[in-house]
């Protein structure tokens, strides 16, 4: 039996078109970007919401600032205050070897010269008229073949240094040896030491020094202060004025008397508080200073 084919007839009845591709492409492109404006949607900070940030910002960095600004200082006073004690100590230790040290350039002497201005007076230790509160010379044995070696320990001029609102001094010592066969190597009251004023060495500097001068932060605080024992008489005096030091005579000659130098020392770098070396040097023993023709 053969098939029959039927038709259907469909009456009034519309075929809706099928888009083009073009068409769906721009739709999903469409629906994407709505999707996505949705899930990283962000409305941004108002106003009031950024000076709060800006205001916790500035809190912070000002709690930063605080800090490292207190860590420089102490880290500046710390290695200020190394730096006066790195000074102090060294030279305070130089210093008191050299007073320990002095000694009678010459013996008595029936004539005048420049370490025994007064005949028949002694040479003292402490050269006549250079004994100050802020300097002194003296000699001093230090081993020399040639003889004991002439000793200025002395504070410079007062000056404010750079970044500093305060005048300071700078300290030195100097060591001028003996020129060579000038020295009594045997009791000849006529042969005296003779030095050279440009050969010297310098033991001792030590910078910002505030004590002992008139434009000084501590000006009523002298370097040197000198106590005395009469030899004879066995009086001991302290504290004698330098004034006492200008002149020797037969009958008194203070600058053979000063058994001990009182030295203060007084360093301050800016910033930083001042630190103190305080010590009083006494002489080896009784007769340690006087005139020995071993020494020269």
């Amino acid at each position: 039996m053969r098939p029959v084919l039927r038709l259907r007839t469909v009456a009034n009845q519309s075929v809706t078109p099928r888009p083009s591709p073009l068409r769906e492409t721009w739709e999903r492109v469409t629906h994407h970007r709505a999707a996505t404006a949705d899930a990283y949607d962000e409305d941004g900070l108002t106003l009031v919401e950024m000076l709060v940030a800006f205001t916790a910002l500035i809190v912070l960095l000002g709690i930063v600032g605080t800090a490292l600004t207190t860590y420089l200082t102490a880290g500046t006073n710390v290695v200020s205050s190394y730096s006066s004690t790195d000074q102090l100590l060294p030279s305070s230790i130089v210093i008191q070897r050299l007073i320990r040290s002095q000694v009678e350039p010459s013996p008595t002497s029936s004539a005048t010269s420049a370490w025994c201005p007064t005949a028949n007076a002694p040479c003292p230790p402490f050269l006549t008229g250079s004994v100050g509160t802020t300097s002194t010379a003296f000699f001093a044995n230090i081993g020399d073949l040639n003889g004991p070696a002439k000793i200025v320990m002395s504070s410079s001029a007062p000056a404010k240094c750079s970044g500093c609102n305060f005048y300071a001094s700078v300290f030195t010592v100097d060591q001028y040896p003996a020129n060579a066969g000038t020295c009594p190597f045997t009791a000849n009251p006529t042969a005296t030491c003779t030095y050279s004023s440009t050969n010297y060495k310098r033991l001792v500097d030590v910078t910002n020094v505030v004590n002992g001068q008139a434009t000084l932060p501590n000006p009523t605080t002298p370097i040197f202060t000198y106590n005395t024992l009469n030899p004879t008489t066995t009086v001991y005096t302290p504290n004698v004025p330098t004034s006492s030091f200008n002149t020797c005579t037969v009958a008194s000659c203070l600058g053979d008397n000063i058994q001990s130098v009182g030295v203060d020392l007084q360093v301050q770098f800016p910033g930083t508080a001042m630190q103190e070396n305080y010590f009083v040097v006494y002489r080896l023993s009784s007769a340690s200073y006087l005139y020995s023709p071993l020494v020269g």
